[in-house]
């Protein structure tokens, strides 16, 4: 029923209490308008597109039984106003101003004068807010500033000053409400219109918008339908823990209406805010397989292509990081038309570790094959970072916006070529809106500044942040979108998800360029905080007037802020009811009887039935298997053992490193990982600020071997020399990226220890001992023979390695010394009696069976010794001689772990959890929850000595 009302926005409203009941008073009034002239024409306003489309599909249902009529239309007002406009041609020859060619101009004037905003006027972020105030002051700006407050009359300037500067080519919204307002008084305009309606329409907040509706008003005489409602105490609204839950309960519910035969298109899901009920409900309904019409789940943004431009946009070209070049390559979007990169993975240890460098005339035909490989590779991402940098440059050095423009498609095109037989929407339709928005910054040319480097990373981040992919299309399945977008709809059930204080009603803030205080100066009324706020209630009570069923839902609690929050103050005295979590329905089963999506299902069939249900699904079962057994500690192949496939991973032919060993003793897993599946940890270097200490290691073995080198050689001992050498490596070792005050300690450090060393090395020349081996190798190919070892189960396990030095005495005695620049503490227990310290150290024992081969008399000692050449390890020396006696102990232990690796055993005890490790990297809490399970089981038994916690 209808009530006429005296006090509306219009003499001629009408009112109803739901939007079919408004719907239905439409076409009777499209009908009264059309009796006896059947072409007589009609304009019926709408709020949005969807909204006029939905009218024109229910009058094409009803009017003339099902027939229709041919002079009906239904349009916005923005659209209506540009069909009289472009009618009048008031605005021929001219085009509506994009936002990014305003914010365009006003950079220009800031640039030239800044006025107030000079300490800020180069940030993209000032001309990007005064360029929303200036379409609002199109309307509202005065033409005497000298009243308004300072702010404000600075952005007044500004804004008249951009205006100016645009000209003729353009109009704005301003404009087109001023030519459609002239053109209504036309013949042609009353021809054109006909009979008005105006459905759901709220008050405008655009003064220029609001005058042109007074005036076709008063013209033409609109007759308005409206509908609003609100909740009753009998109805009950519900509420869900949080957001997420919320979308998860819509999508329930919206199952239960499409499992009643309701159409998908006749049911609405309407959200009070884009974040984060845009995303999350558009990736609920999806994973539902649910079709749905609106905005999809993922923005331009999220694209592989958006994101990666972005990203190489940021790069200095001068020095490009190469951090976010191995990054944007990981997310698998360039493709560089000119040459076929090394995988990600390949450049990222290509980076950490870079091939040696070589001299111009040494050969490279005698390096094997891999490394080769290696070197091409690394030859060919160097040249992508090189021309990445020279294209950036021409870029950002472009002398105009059209060759800006010009250049950025054609770096998509060199960098971010098409890939064949990659046929996705999303991608081309990614392409598509980047190349419309690289092509859209030549309407820059002439009124923005030139082009910069910051310029261009701005308009192109500002393009990427606003676009949006669409999801269906109209009448082909469930409405999804803003409150906004549920009002004037033609549905049959609406949910409306949201309904809590912060979200309906969200905060409202004053724009602090223009605060209402501001206002009434203006040229043209604008609507204040409050009125604001009463024109989103208003809003929120014509979305209650949609359909004919409705739900309401809100969350008790925010996904990202914590806390709690409460209903709507919009909602009354409507009563409430808690929905139980998603992850309650999952173990207990959703009241309703009903899953989502195939995931639920599953879940709740393995949680009914058991993992060993032939009908759950087996990768969901052995998903629950990985948890339970990392959870129980159980020792199968989701905690290292390999057992199934254990004669594939080691080759016993293959020489192997003493290291190896102990790196099994320390982490097994992390052995696997490290070792056999080359999964390298990424150092970047350019994050440290001072030498980290396995590069100091490193250097001072450099130095120490170059000096003793040249001992070797002839050279008479020099700590003058010894020290010239250091400072040449300390010139080739340096990292810009350490703090000058560190690395100068550490040289200074390191200088002292290198002394110390000479002068101890001099004194024990001086008793007899010669140099005799530096670095010397075994066990790689070119070098010596490996070290071979007959093991107790009856195999032999060959070793390589590198010895730092070998010593002889004049009494025959060979002593192999390894250097070490940590602490010794942790070798302290190595002695003859116990020479692998439990089975943890291998080194010396090898190196000592290799250091034998240097015995002039097969009687003659060999020692093996770690020389501490630093002031952290005291310059200690921890070794012993290497006897019959220590090469059986060595036998013993180095044969169990050999049995170990031969047998696939890699269980995840867990590393230090001090630095980056692959502990770490899993989580350290996680790994060593498992491994207090897991190392006492019986498969582990004949391992435990060697797993002893150090006190």
């Amino acid at each position: 029923m209808s009530t006429e009302t005296a006090a509306g926005p219009s003499p001629h409203t009408l009112s109803y209490a739901s939007t079919p009941e408004a719907l239905q008073a439409l076409a009777a009034a499209v009908a009264e308008a059309q009796q006896g002239r059947p072409l007589h024409p009609v304009t019926v306003i709408a709020p949005s597109h969807s909204s006029a489309l939905d009218i024109k599909h229910y009058l094409g249902r009803t009017l003339n039984n099902g027939r229709g009529s041919a002079a009906v239309r239904t349009v916005t007002l923005p659209d209506l106003a540009d069909e009289l406009a472009a009618a009048g041609a008031q605005l021929s020859g001219r085009a509506p101003l994009p936002a990014v060619v305003r914010e365009g101009a006003i950079t220009a004037v800031l640039a030239q004068a800044p006025g107030l905003f000079e300490q800020v006027a180069d940030q993209p972020a000032t001309a990007r807010a005064i360029a929303s105030t200036s379409s609002v002051l199109d309307a509202a700006c005065p033409e005497n500033l000298n009243n308004l407050p300072r702010l404000v009359r600075e952005v007044a300037r500004v804004h008249r000053s951009a205006t100016a500067a645009l000209g003729a080519r353009w109009y704005t919204g301003h404009e087109r409400y001023t030519a459609a307002t002239t053109a209504l008084g036309t013949p042609q305009a009353a021809r054109r219109l006909g009979s008005v309606l105006g459905f759901q329409l709220a008050p405008e907040h655009d003064p220029s918008a609001a005058a042109f509706r007074t005036a076709l008003d008063s013209q033409h005489g609109i007759t308005h339908l409206t509908a609003a409602s609100s909740l009753t105490e009998d109805e009950t609204v519900l509420s869900a823990s949080d957001a997420d839950d919320e979308a998860r309960a819509v999508v329930r519910l919206v199952i239960e209406r499409l499992a009643a035969n309701e159409p998908g298109h006749r049911i609405g899901v309407f959200y009070s805010a884009a974040d984060p009920y845009r995303t999350l409900l558009a990736r609920r309904l999806t994973e539902a397989g649910i079709e749905f019409v609106g905005a999809g789940a993922r923005g331009l943004a999220d694209s592989a292509l958006a994101r990666g431009l972005a990203n190489l946009l940021s790069l200095d070209p001068a020095a490009p990081d190469v951090r976010i070049i191995l990054d944007t390559l990981s997310q698998g979007s360039p493709n560089w038309r000119d040459g076929e990169l090394p995988s990600s993975a390949v450049c990222e240890r290509l980076h950490a570790h870079p091939p040696e460098d070589t001299e111009e005339d040494e050969a490279t035909e005698d390096l094997p094959d891999f490394e080769k490989q290696r070197r091409q590779n690394y030859a060919r991402f160097t040249e992508f970072v090189a021309i990445l940098g020279e294209r950036l440059a021409r870029l950002f050095n472009a002398g105009s916006w059209t060759a800006a423009a010009a250049g950025l498609t054609d770096f998509v095109d060199e960098f971010f070529a098409p890939r064949q037989g990659s046929p996705e929407l999303e991608p081309l339709e990614a392409r598509k809106r980047v190349t419309d928005l690289l092509r859209e910054l030549d309407l820059l040319e002439g009124i923005a500044p030139a082009p910069s480097a910051a310029a261009i990373r701005a308009a192109v981040s500002r393009g990427i942040d606003s676009g949006r992919f669409w999801a269906g299309s109209s009448g082909t399945g469930v409405v999804l979108g803003s409150y906004a977008d549920g009002v004037g709809r033609d549905l049959d059930t609406v949910f409306i998800v949201g309904a809590a204080d912060g979200l309906a009603p969200a905060r409202i803030r004053e724009n602090p360029l223009l605060p209402d205080a501001a206002i009434p100066l203006l040229a043209a009324p604008l609507p204040t905080v409050h009125e604001r706020a009463a024109a989103a209630k208003d809003q929120f009570q014509r979305l209650l007037a949609t359909g004919t069923r409705r739900t309401v839902l809100y969350p008790r609690g925010s996904l990202r802020a914590g806390g709690g929050l409460s209903p709507s103050r919009w909602l009354g005295e409507a009563k409430i009811r808690d929905l139980q979590s998603f992850a309650h329905g999952l173990t207990h089963g959703d009241p309703s009887g009903l899953a989502a999506t195939p995931q639920e299902w599953r879940v709740r069939r393995l949680l009914t039935e058991g993992p060993d249900s032939d009908a759950v699904d087996r990768v969901l079962a052995a998903a629950l298997e990985v948890r339970d057994h990392r959870r129980i500690g159980t020792f199968s192949r989701f905690n290292g053992n390999l057992a199934a496939v254990a004669g594939s991973i080691i080759d016993p032919d293959v020489p192997i490193s003493p290291t190896n060993l102990e790196d099994w003793v320390i982490s097994p897993l992390g052995y696997f990982l490290r070792r056999i599946l080359k999964a390298e940890l990424f150092e970047d270097v350019t994050l440290e600020v001072q030498i980290s200490h396995m590069q100091r290691g490193n250097l001072m073995h450099q130095v120490l071997e170059d000096y003793v080198l040249e001992l070797t050689s002839g050279s008479h001992p020099d700590a003058r020399r010894l020290l010239e050498i250091a400072e040449k490596a300390f010139e080739d070792t340096a990292n810009p990226a350490w703090l000058k005050h560190t690395w100068d300690r550490d040289k200074s450090r390191m200088r002292a220890d290198l002394a110390q060393v000479h002068d101890a090395d001099d004194a024990a020349r001086q008793t007899g001992w010669t140099h005799i081996g530096v670095e010397a190798e075994f066990g790689v190919p070119e070098e010596e023979h490996p070290v071979e070892l007959d093991l107790p189960d009856g195999s032999t396990v060959r070793f390589r390695g590198k010895v730092d030095r070998v010593d002889r005495h004049s009494d025959g005695q060979v002593l192999v010394i390894d250097y070490k620049t940590g602490k010794s503490d942790k070798y302290k227990s190595l002695k003859e009696s116990d020479p692998t310290a439990g089975g943890t150290r291998f080194q010396l024992p090898v190196y000592g069976l290799f250091a034998r081969r240097f015995r002039q008399d097969n009687t003659a000692e060999v020692r093996a010794e770690y020389r501490f050449i630093t002031a952290r390890g005291d310059y200690r020396s921890v070794g012993y001689a290497v006897t019959d006696d220590v090469v059986a102990t060595l036998r013993a232990d180095a044969g169990l772990i050999m049995a170990a690796l031969r047998a696939g055993v890699f269980p995840p005890r867990p590393e230090s959890d001090r630095g980056i490790n692959h502990t770490t990297m899993m989580g350290a809490a996680g790994v060593r929850h498992t491994w207090e399970r897991l190392q006492a089981d019986p498969a582990l038994s004949d391992y435990s000595r060697f797993f002893q916690e150090e006190k």
